[in-house]
């Protein structure tokens, strides 16, 4: 306890790494609230349009992987490295990988969660972070939306909201159990974000610019906090 109180007190505790796709922006907007964990240093790498199952390839579109690795190498082991993806996988990847290529939608989840979690088991081995992983945000674009160029690239796809929130929900859960089986704390607000009565994403979580499918950010901002502080007090 005493310990605890020293670190926060003189900012040794250990550093926070968060990697992910664009709404990591909602943990890097908790770190500008100053509603995140005390006297540590947070730290965000945040590739737009990063893939779960891009991350198998050191020469996708986006060059996540070789971004995330790059970060890493500048940061001291034993940090801990909060992860977030899988709402590009779930909201057009994995739909239109399965059109394009003739393949299921278990075969495209599959390979997105495999590639995902050897990256994750990657950092942890090869550079000693600690892991916190978190669910991919529920998808946002409403059926037949084509403003703003998410939703413009996205277009191909013709699954509708309920089933792309399905197979968020879905992919999320297979997530939680990969995460379990390796002693990885998993957190996720989905149950916070969907309207009950509907089944998708609450409206009143919506961004208030509709090109913008990203969510509201300090609504999300603090729910991630609530759920992250206790796991990062807990770990130091």
């Amino acid at each position: 306890m005493l310990k605890d109180i020293w670190n926060k007190l003189t900012g040794r505790r250990r550093q926070v790494l968060f990697l992910g796709d664009s709404h990591v922006k909602y943990f890097e907007r908790a770190v500008h609230l100053h509603i995140l964990s005390p006297g540590r240093r947070y730290r965000p790498c945040i590739v737009g349009g990063a893939t779960a199952v891009g991350l198998r390839n050191p020469n996708s579109a986006t060059d996540a992987l070789n971004y995330f690795r790059k970060f890493l190498r500048k940061h001291p082991a034993k940090a801990i490295a909060v992860f977030h993806m899988g709402e590009v996988d779930c909201g057009f990847v994995i739909w239109h990988r399965a059109q394009r290529l003739g393949e299921s939608i278990d075969t495209q989840v599959e390979e997105s969660l495999a590639a995902y979690m050897d990256f994750v088991d990657e950092v942890i081995g090869t550079h000693g972070h600690e892991a916190i992983m978190t669910a991919a945000t529920v998808p946002t674009i409403p059926d037949g939306h084509i403003w703003g160029d998410v939703a413009t690239k996205r277009k191909e796809v013709t699954a509708s909201l309920a089933e792309r929130t399905a197979l968020t929900r879905r992919y999320n859960e297979e997530l939680a159990q990969r995460c379990k089986a390796r002693g990885i704390p998993f957190l996720d607000i989905t149950a916070e974000v969907i309207d009950p009565h509907t089944g998708v994403v609450s409206t009143a979580l919506m961004n208030s610019d509709p090109k913008d499918h990203h969510l509201e950010y300090e609504p999300m901002a603090r729910l991630w906090a609530a759920k992250l502080n206790p796991i990062l007090d807990r770990l130091d």
